[in-house]
């Protein structure tokens, strides 16, 4: 895939997920969450290069895609104001069909794996997508280096990075997503055991 391809799958991904979110809307920490995890989980191939910061995995490009999306009209931004501060509401805009029609065969390959990222966290909050990227990035860092950490040490990894959250909390989103066989390298806490008791 060129680059114009790229650009237009892109594109079209960004609309497609503001458009069909269910809230009739998306934030910016979600379509970055979106992103990441269709990328990372679901192998879709956006290109993207997601490091983590403080609010989890994030790309620089995904907001350049995005201001662009605004320029074409793709998709409009709203900035909305809240008792805790502010946050953009991203609907699709007045030529959102004329990305989607240029991304389709791209939006086809791949509509399985955005039925699923809408469906699996649409309604999840930002801090809730903040918290289950990092697990993901932080599970999927471990695969690289292949270790096989328990959800307690994945936890305690994640709660270094993320401190606000707790542990407990950071445990009980960690087993979700384990069940949900979401995450590569870590193990649970009997599988743990079982594999150190076998080691032995």
């Amino acid at each position: 895939m060129d680059w114009s391809e790229l650009q237009d799958a892109r594109l079209a991904v960004i609309t497609e997920l503001a458009s069909r979110a269910p809230n009739g809307y998306i934030g910016r920490t979600a379509l970055m969450k979106f992103s990441y995890l269709l990328q990372t989980v679901r192998g879709v191939p956006l290109g993207y290069r997601f490091t983590l910061y403080s609010y989890g995995p994030f790309d620089s490009s995904v907001l350049s895609d995005l201001s662009t999306a605004e320029t074409l009209k793709a998709v409009q931004s709203s900035l909305m104001y809240y008792p805790g501060g502010y946050g953009y509401q991203i609907r699709q805009g007045e030529n959102g069909d004329s990305a989607l029609n240029a991304g389709q065969d791209f939006l086809n390959r791949h509509r399985e794996s955005i039925d699923w990222v809408l469906g699996e966290f649409g309604t999840h909050s930002s801090a809730d997508l903040e918290l289950e990227s990092t697990i993901v990035y932080v599970d999927r860092e471990a695969a690289r280096k292949s270790e096989t950490p328990s959800i307690e040490l994945l936890a305690q990894r994640v709660r270094d990075v993320k401190p606000r959250f707790r542990e407990e909390y950071i445990r009980e989103k960690a087993s979700r997503l384990h069940a949900k066989g979401l995450l590569r390298a870590s193990t649970s806490s009997a599988s743990a055991r079982l594999c150190s008791y076998a080691a032995g």
